[in-house]
């Protein structure tokens, strides 16, 4: 338990980080901006981070409101558990509460 307990807060630490450098990516631009600018930043994140890094940047999304989509091959290694009981756990929560909240977006951010 206390593993997870250390993602969550590593989750969370994350999050606030992507949201203040998104907010001074976006200067003083609009909101749109910030969001651009805080989708671009998850992606090059998914793209360069390893499997690890991938399902807290998706945690992340999850709990930002961003909603984005894994590729089935990273989704498999997630729920296999070859990563740890404790990041298919977060995957899991992750995966829930992005299909929960999911609301009709113009763009979900897919990574290759």
């Amino acid at each position: 338990m206390e593993r997870l307990m250390d993602l969550l807060q590593e989750v969370r630490q994350f999050s606030r980080h992507l949201q203040r450098s998104a907010r001074q990516a976006a200067g003083c631009a609009d909101e749109s901006s910030y969001e651009v600018a805080l989708h671009a930043m998850l992606s090059d994140r998914m793209c360069r981070g390893d499997e690890r890094t991938r399902i807290l940047c998706y945690a992340s999304a999850a709990e930002l409101g961003v909603p984005v989509e894994l590729q089935a091959e990273h989704c498999r290694q997630a729920m296999s558990g070859g990563l740890g009981f404790p990041l298919r756990v977060l995957f899991w929560a992750a995966h829930r509460r992005m299909h929960a909240g999911r609301r009709p977006r113009a763009a979900v951010l897919t990574w290759n």
